[in-house]
């Protein structure tokens, strides 16, 4: 981008730019002479009638190429402070409690609530999931049930953020590294509340209000399928919440990856509920977290109006 800038070093700071208050709204900085500009910069292609006002989003010649450089601004990188903000995110994320406001507070209480609901509710559950099981369903079941395991699941984003590497999408990269790490985040939760909890799993026989606490024995509550497919599907939904239908792929194969869990007899349906709500709430305080990290950058485009032609250089944290 910087390589239109051959003779910048020619400005003096103070006419050149200065920083924005840290708004979306950028400071101008106009030119007399635009035959000058356009011969020194190569600047502009065409002649500066043919160029429309604008706001102070960031221009470029198509949607594509904007969308390109919103996503290399964005970039996170798989280095040495990826795996440093891991351990920082998870005592962020950890402690997050501590900095909830009352909506914060109303949507645990639904979750609690829900849980205590469908805690109730898990024996008929499962009594009515094993009066319709067939073949055919354990068929499905055996399929989403791979979207949950982290054997396949960690080479997939792997293998996708490869791809993106090598293909220069920088959104991509960025999908695969925080879903990576919602994953490993979320997956960290739901290891201490199983042995916290000690649930005893539908498939022991066992009744469902059957808690040992404090042990790697019994490991129901919560569903770590549930979770760590939630927490990967909130991300690619985040993400590329702008291409139709992820958004309800994502969620519909998590919901699927649940529902087998309960099929199979793994978990009990208020194990699956409260993975789910883990997964999507960890996953969605770490976009937060990451879309805080970004940091500030530069954007630069031409703008005109009344009072003639000019350039724009907002700052943006």
């Amino acid at each position: 981008m910087m390589g239109g800038w051959a003779h910048a070093d020619e400005f003096s700071e103070s006419e050149f730019f200065e920083e924005s208050d840290g708004t979306e709204d950028s400071p101008r900085y106009s030119f007399k002479n635009e035959k000058s500009f356009k011969e020194r910069n190569n600047f502009f292609d065409s002649n500066l009638n043919d160029l429309k006002i604008t706001d102070s989003r960031t221009y470029t010649s198509s949607p594509r190429k904007r969308e390109r450089l919103r996503d290399s601004q964005n970039r996170l990188n798989f280095d040495r402070d990826y795996f440093y903000g891991i351990f920082s995110d998870i005592a962020y994320t950890a402690t997050s409690p501590l900095r909830w406001d009352d909506s914060d507070w109303m949507t645990a209480a639904w979750i609690a609530g829900g849980t205590s609901l469908f805690f109730i509710l898990d024996e008929e559950i499962r009594d009515g999931f094993e009066d319709n099981r067939s073949s055919t369903i354990d068929d499905v079941s055996e399929f989403f049930e791979r979207f949950g395991n982290g054997a396949i699941s960690l080479p997939a984003l792997g293998a996708f953020y490869l791809y993106g590497y090598f293909g220069e999408n920088a959104k991509a990269e960025r999908t695969a590294l925080i879903a990576a790490e919602s994953f490993l985040v979320t997956g960290l939760f739901t290891t201490v509340l199983k042995a916290t909890a000690g649930r005893h799993r539908p498939s022991t026989g066992d009744s469902a209000t059957s808690f040992d606490g404090f042990t790697t024995d019994h490991g129901s509550f919560p569903s770590g399928h549930t979770s760590t497919v939630f927490a990967i599907a909130t991300v690619i939904a985040n993400e590329y919440e702008d291409v139709p239908y992820i958004e309800p792929i994502s969620y519909g194969i998590a919901t699927m990856t649940g529902l087998s869990r309960i099929n199979d007899e793994k978990h009990w349906a208020s194990d699956v509920f409260l993975g789910a709500a883990l997964g999507y709430f960890t996953s969605k305080t770490l976009l937060r977290l990451h879309s805080d990290k970004k940091g500030q950058h530069f954007t630069i485009y031409p703008r005109v109006d009344r009072n003639g032609g000019g350039i724009v250089l907002g700052k943006k944290f």
